[in-house]
């Protein structure tokens, strides 16, 4: 399956929505920990499942960088586009 940009912020905003632990709004500007409340095991639920979402892996080394649902979006959007699977 192919993503564009914005089915990609979509989705990503649904899914952190639902995990989130404090009542916020969700942005691409949200802090994972300490605005949504969500906890080192809870990010790792979300990272899975967002890995079978997507249908990648998120390597390791991308995880030291991400804080906010933004960061996530641009590690995801490279992997796509790095896999041929990202419209415009």
């Amino acid at each position: 399956m192919t993503w564009n940009r914005e089915q990609v912020q979509k989705k990503l905003l649904e899914v952190f929505s639902q995990h989130k632990q404090i009542e916020v709004d969700v942005s691409e500007a949200s802090e994972i920990v300490a605005e949504l409340g969500i906890d080192s095991l809870g990010v790792m639920e979300v990272l899975a499942e967002l890995e079978d979402t997507f249908k990648l892996t998120i390597p390791d080394d991308a995880l030291r960088n991400i804080n906010t649902i933004g960061d996530v979006a641009t590690a995801i959007l490279t992997r796509l586009e790095s896999d041929g699977r990202l419209q415009g």
